[in-house]
């Protein structure tokens, strides 16, 4: 975001005015909450409204799902429609019913936005939602103003730019804050005219700005101008501009800190309009609004305010409020006035006079006014309410839309009073209950809905869980139930009874209830499926097991043969029914571990594990194939880590042989590398190791990463045609790691190598080497080895932010390189030790780049030299000739990038290996 700096003055004016706008917004009758990004939209926090608005208490709601409260019709048509408007827009509005601890429904309008962290992410979601029943009910009711303060914050480095002390100001240098404030990368301002971004009606403001500034020798004052985006807007610049000087006295460049003061220019314009906008929310509000000293004398009440009482402000100034109120609501009135001034904000109902004498039911919120946190009086804000009264009192008997609602849903709802008398039953209620309508209402029917439990005993006349409900006033969920028909036919249900409140006293329940018999009968079916499976898996694995037998006859036997054979083709063809023996019965073992894990019969068996002798076993069993493929296979265990863990050693090892069989595999430049460390952990209880294989080899295709840990899937028909195999490999290692505690997954992208990491997570107490300040989030797995195998580097870099650059890069991909910072140093370094590779600044102090490498060369001439790639700012052809004249091997342009850093590595990387004898 944005830096915003407003003068003294304007903060404080500022300041005040939003006090009294945050005085009144802050306790608007609209609950505002926070919710989770998860699918049951978590509450996170709330406002105390939600014990008016939904007679919960912010702690019953807090985690629990904010979309469990809308009303089963609502439900799916509300969450699709938030959702996709977050996703597309970060903004949601939408009118729902929604559910009250009562069990009855209130009409909700709820505004939706995501909030972000520092950088961008979405982290929660903020939810304003108001009651709005009575809008639904009464459609004269004046609508409720939704009042938001929104916080914004934009932080961001200053534009810092250096020109040319010329007419068109050059650009000489952009820094990296001209992508995020103006659009543009550094480099496509470089040698662009300075004031060709700077809005056509500013250019002779700046251009005098820059000859007043000429001979100033204290800090200039800034000029504000557009500054033109690389999307064609302009942003508003405060810029301070100083020129420097060559040591005859001319001018050499000039230096320019620029700052983006839109949001400031905008803020001192809602600062302007503050006032009018606290004067507009106070006036002109359609809601009565006064305020009261502390002793409840009428200070000052808006236009509303007259309009519903009939009395002007000068008829109540210095008043007191006791003979607007009702005298029956006087004493009400006062209680809460007194707990307002002690700084409690109220909510309460009441009646008050007309200045022509008739009654005026209201409803109240008295919030206490601050001035540097003491109470200095008491705001009151006024709705009438007196036509929703009217029309909530009618509302009590069943309406036309009450009845609608109750038709159309699939559940059986009715209600009962406090003796158990039906009062109200939808048509579904009554269709499964087997009753007429008529025939319910006002009849006791409680004992014979419900007489025996689910296991077939009967349930005591009188002693019900319906009635026990009804009886003590507490809402009763139950799962199964058996409910009875009219014609004395049961089935198995669901119910909830919930009590009605009416004015604070409890007049009766409403019971809903669900016939759940075809749920159970899917139920029923889906376990026979499950034991129909766990048939075919214990099949598989007899068979297998069967298969593996007259198997390992064969392989005996002609391993046997071999010493029987006399001739060079006897012996080949003994060594191809030898191989296909050998993939068979490597198919038949994959479908054996895996019909056994399908089974739930393969079992662990655990015993100390040395990490060091793991890994060396499974990097010897891969040696000649690595060597045949002229690659490296490395590994790299973290200190931290003990030197023995309790697990299955051969369940490990075939999960390691099988990653890095296939890291080898599909491999066919670079390396593998295997390697463990101790992954940060919070819970001291446990720790988690991860064993991790990664290769620079083909990468899978994020579209296709999906299918890696399916039984018997392969990524695309020419892979599988190329190298074969079942597609269990990796499924297995799946469920083995599952089996273990564990988890594994996979990172990769098409040509950029793969890793696959498996964690496991081990009781603390057996390994009391590791102490807990080290598995604290703070601990930093150890840097891995080096992908692109051993090398010995040196960088020879004079900029301190160049420096950090490339150490960081190589340092990223497991290289801890040597530093010098000018070309004599270089030379004596690589005289004093060998390099495999040094990347060489070209312009150093004391000694350039050029004539380091040239001697570097004279030094080497009967010994092996380090390979140099030069580090220059200039990549014109002329530079790079000479670059190569003076011994240099290869080049990388400024800005330094990571993908060319690492494409050298993998380049002289490949070389050395396959050149090493030469330069030994």
């Amino acid at each position: 975001m944005s830096e915003v700096t407003i003068s003294t003055e304007e903060y404080e004016r500022l300041l005040s005015n939003e006090k009294h706008y945050h005085n009144i917004i802050n306790y608007s009758n609209d609950l505002i909450s926070r919710h989770r990004i998860d699918k049951g939209s978590t509450y996170i926090s709330m406002s105390n409204v939600a014990y008016e608005m939904m007679g919960y208490l912010p702690e019953e709601l807090k985690g629990t799902s904010g979309f469990s409260y809308i009303h089963p019709d609502d439900v799916e048509q509300v969450i699709e429609h938030i959702n996709m408007s977050l996703i597309i827009s970060h903004y949601a509005t939408a009118a729902y019913r929604i559910l009250r601890k009562d069990g009855s429904y209130f009409w909700a309008e709820s505004v939706c936005r995501y909030v972000y962290d520092e950088y961008g992410k979405e982290i929660e979601v903020l939810a304003v939602t108001r009651d709005i029943t009575e809008r639904k009910l009464i459609e004269e009711q004046l609508q409720q103003n939704e009042w938001q303060m929104r916080l914004i914050t934009n932080h961001t480095s200053d534009f810092i730019s250096r020109h040319k002390a010329s007419d068109n100001l050059e650009y000489l240098y952009a820094s990296p804050a001209c992508k995020t404030l103006l659009g543009y990368e550094p480099e496509e301002m470089l040698g662009k005219d300075g004031l060709s971004y700077v809005h056509e009606e500013d250019v002779e403001k700046v251009r005098d700005y820059l000859i007043s500034v000429q001979q100033v020798q204290v800090d200039p004052e800034a000029v504000i101008f557009r500054f033109r985006r690389k999307d064609g807007t302009y942003m508003w610049s405060e810029t301070t501009c100083r020129y420097t000087y060559t040591d005859q006295g001319e001018f050499e460049y000039v230096v320019a800190v620029s700052r983006d003061i839109t949001e400031r220019r905008e803020q001192e314009k809602r600062m302007r309009e503050s006032e009018s906008r606290y004067k507009s929310l106070f006036e002109h509000n359609p809601i009565g609004i006064n305020a009261l000293s502390m002793d409840g004398t009428y200070l000052s009440m808006n236009k509303s305010m007259e309009e519903l009482l009939g009395y002007t402000n000068e008829d109540l100034r210095n008043k007191p409020f006791e003979p607007v109120a009702h005298p029956d609501d006087l004493a009400k009135t006062n209680y809460h006035f007194e707990l307002a001034k002690k700084g409690e904000t109220q909510t309460y109902e009441i009646r008050t006079f007309h200045k022509d004498g008739h009654i005026i039911e209201v409803h109240v919120t008295n919030v206490p006014i601050y001035v540097e946190n003491e109470v200095v009086g008491v705001y009151g804000i006024i709705n009438d309410i007196t036509e929703r009264n009217h029309y909530l009192a009618k509302i009590k008997n069943l309406s036309n839309q009450q009845e609608l609602i109750l038709n159309s849903v699939s559940e059986g709802i009715f209600g009962v009073d406090l003796e158990g008398n039906t009062t109200f039953i939808n048509p579904a209620g009554s269709a499964m209950l087997g009753y007429d309508v008529d025939a319910m209402m006002n009849e006791y029917h409680l004992k014979q809905i419900e007489q025996s439990e689910p296991d077939g005993s009967p349930s005591l006349a009188g002693d019900t869980p319906i009635l026990r409900s009804l009886s003590d006033g507490q809402p009763l969920y139950r799962e199964e139930a058996v409910l009875w028909r009219q014609d004395n036919s049961s089935f198995l249900a669901s119910y909830r009874v919930t009590p009605i409140i009416d004015n604070g006293e409890r007049v009766g329940a409403v019971i809903v209830f669900q016939d759940r018999t075809e749920e159970n009968e899917v139920i029923r079916a889906r376990e026979v499926a499950e034991q129909a499976d766990r048939a075919k898996s214990e099949f598989l694995a007899i068979i297998s097991h069967e298969l593996r037998t007259p198997m390992n006859g064969m392989i005996g036997m002609i391993e046997l043969l071999f010493d029987t054979l006399e001739t060079q083709e006897q012996r080949e063809y003994a060594e191809i029914i030898m191989d296909s023996n050998n993939a068979l019965l490597k198919i038949l073992n994959e479908l054996l571990d895996f019909s056994k894990i399908e089974a739930g019969r393969m079992e662990l068996e655990y015993s100390e594990v040395s990490i060091q002798h793991l890994l060396d076993q499974v990097t010897d069993i891969f040696a000649m194939p690595v060597q045949e493929k002229k690659l490296f296979i490395n590994t790299h265990i973290d200190p931290r880590l003990p030197s023995y863990l309790i697990g299955d050693e051969d369940r490990l090892r075939q999960v390691l042989i099988n990653l890095v069989g296939n890291a080898v595999k599909f491999t066919d430049n670079g390396g593998v590398l295997i390697s463990a460390h101790l992954k940060p952990q919070n819970n001291a209880q446990s720790i988690v190791i991860e064993f991790s294989v990664q290769d620079t080899g083909h990468g899978i295709p994020e579209d296709q990463q999906a299918k890696l840990f399916q039984p018997f899937s392969q990524i695309g028909t020419a892979t599988n045609r190329r190298y074969g195999g079942t597609g269990l490999g990796l499924s297995i290692c799946k469920k083995i790691i599952e089996l273990m505690g564990g988890s594994i997954r996979v990172e990769s992208n098409s040509n950029r190598g793969a890793t696959f990491a498996f964690t496991l997570t081990l009781n603390a107490a057996d390994y009391p080497e590791i102490t807990a300040a080290e598995q604290l989030l703070h601990a930093t797995p150890s840097v891995p080895s080096s992908l692109y195998g051993p090398l010995r580097i040196l960088v020879a870099e004079d900029n301190a932010t160049n420096q950090k650059v490339l150490l960081t890069i190589l340092s990223k991909r497991g290289y801890q390189a040597d530093l010098v910072e000018n070309g004599a140093a270089a030379v004596e370094a690589t005289n004093r030790k060998s390099y495999d590779l040094v990347f060489m600044d070209v312009n150093m102090p004391i000694m350039d780049g050029l004539e380091a490498t040239r001697r570097i060369r004279q030094q080497h001439r009967h010994k092996p030299a380090p390979i140099i790639v030069a580090v220059t700012a200039f990549a014109r052809k002329e530079e790079q000739l000479l670059c190569m004249e003076s011994g240099m091997q290869d080049f990388v342009s400024k800005p330094l990038r990571i993908t060319d850093i690492e494409a050298q590595l993998e380049k002289w990387s490949e070389y050395i290996r396959n050149h090493a004898n030469d330069r030994k």
